[in-house]
């Protein structure tokens, strides 16, 4: 039964639940092929009801960044600012990532951007602009940090950040693509700290004197 949410706490929850099945859509039969009809499918409204919330599937998929990449975008660069030096936040950003691999709708973004991005420019540029560069930004001035410090010892700050979120994109794609049906799955939290630990043993190494 299609009723109406009436109360500020009815509205947010049938909000959610529409971008839930919207990201369901987009996910399954991919941006270009799901329509607002499939997504009010999917939620259990009326296409009528669907519109009330959101104007297009553009609009869903903004709304879909604000309440899934943006908070997560947040507490990871909590967990960097907040941890003794570089070295330190290492340990923890690896294991946020995992929980974001396992626990939260982040790869399921990610798939669809690669998938289908180069058909919606404006769509992957807001991405990569709010949630990419932005995390990539403050990657790079923390090592850049460290290494003005003496923690570590890099030749370019902006590599080494990509360095060190390689193995996290990696799984996130292994996730939605292999991780659901193989009979030896790969394990996410034994990978990323095992990256974690690595990247501090050689980003503590020190330049051999001359």
């Amino acid at each position: 039964m299609n009723t109406r949410a009436r109360s500020p706490e009815a509205k947010a929850a049938r909000r959610e639940r529409l971008l839930a099945a919207a990201l369901d859509a987009f996910f399954d039969q991919g941006f270009a092929a799901a329509r607002m009809d499939d997504i009010a499918r999917r939620a259990g409204v009326s296409k009528g009801t669907l519109y009330l919330y959101f104007a297009s599937k553009e609009e869903m998929f903004h709304a879909i960044i604000d309440t899934v990449a943006q908070p997560r975008l947040e507490s990871m660069e909590r967990t960097l600012d907040t941890s003794a030096g570089l070295l330190a936040s290492l340990p923890h950003m690896m294991e946020l990532a995992a929980d974001y691999v396992a626990h939260s709708p982040m790869p399921r973004i990610a798939k669809i951007l690669i998938g289908e991005g180069n058909q919606f420019p404006a769509l992957l540029q807001e991405y990569r602009t709010r949630i990419i560069d932005r995390l990539m930004g403050t990657l790079t001035r923390l090592i850049e940090h460290a290494a003005e410090r003496g923690e570590i010892v890099t030749t370019d700050a902006a590599l080494t950040a990509r360095l060190v979120v390689a193995p996290i994109i990696f799984s996130f794609l292994w996730q939605v693509s292999f991780g659901q049906h193989t009979n030896a799955p790969l394990d996410v939290p034994a990978l990323l700290k095992l990256h974690g630990e690595m990247l501090v043993r050689t980003l503590s190494l020190k330049e051999p004197s001359s």
